[in-house]
């Protein structure tokens, strides 16, 4: 568990991004890294560091126990150690690296709101199934229930940790023009909306990776209006995310 956190730090720090804490919880040690909105870090590599650390330590494992045959019975342990906390740590539930990197290709497919709403659902379903596994290896061994417990774990973090999603997008895109600023050169989107639409229902669709410009529509699908993505939080800032396009119109006309 230590070489798994230590690898996630390193591939952190190689990024530039900052060590907050490291915290003991039910699944072991993990690695709290501070989010740098202004750095490109590939969260990829430092999600995917620590289950790559594993099975090196595994490769490595076996490597001393085929060549110093007394060494056997300890490398055993480290190498069965290795390999499963490398592909525990792969499944796709929240908060393990495989749920942190699914999330992280949803939420860039689907935009943060949906891409973090089927991540959760996800994660509900492998921690039922590991659930499920769990009552069975307690059945069948009569006292083991270490999966029992986790998938427990598992299930209450999907219930407990619930952060409002939108305030997060606004966040993300307000970090976003310090990014902006840094490239000079940013990648957009075109989004289209109905004069009905409410800003908070904008909010969701919006990616924190894009610059958004934003054609309003009438009925007759013709323009009426056309926003920036900066003038949109402004005017969530100054009124509310239920505002529609419409009354906002109306408002600043």
């Amino acid at each position: 568990m230590a070489i798994h956190e230590t690898a996630h730090i390193v591939a952190a720090a190689v990024q530039k991004r900052i060590l907050v804490s490291v915290r003991i919880t039910a699944l072991g040690l993990n690695a709290v890294i501070k989010e740098k909105h202004d750095v490109d870090a590939n969260r990829f590599l430092i999600n995917i560091s620590g289950p790559c650390a594993n099975i090196l330590m595994f490769f490595i494992c076996i490597i001393i126990k085929t060549y110093y045959f007394n060494a056997g019975y300890n490398m055993r342990f480290f190498i069965y150690a290795n390999i499963c906390l490398a592909l525990f740590n792969m499944l796709p539930i929240l908060p393990l690296d495989g749920g942190r990197i699914l999330k992280d290709v949803l939420v860039s497919k689907m935009g943060l709101v949906r891409g973090c709403k089927y991540t959760r659902r996800l994660s509900l379903i492998f921690s039922a199934l590991l659930l499920v596994l769990g009552i069975f290896q307690y059945i069948i061994s009569k006292y083991n229930f270490s999966i029992l417990l986790i998938a427990g774990y598992m299930l209450y973090f999907q219930k407990s940790d619930r952060p409002e999603e939108i305030l997060m997008n606004i966040r993300n895109l307000l970090f976003k023009r310090s990014r902006f600023l840094k490239k000079g050169v940013y990648p957009g989107r075109e989004l289209v909306v109905l004069e009905s639409t409410r800003l908070g229902e904008l909010i969701k669709s919006m990616d924190f990776d894009r610059f958004h410009i934003i054609y309003v529509v009438n009925e007759n699908m013709r323009v009426v209006r056309v926003f920036t993505e900066q003038e949109i939080i402004d005017y969530i800032m100054k009124y509310n995310a239920d505002i529609s396009f419409r009354d906002l119109m109306e408002t600043v006309d």
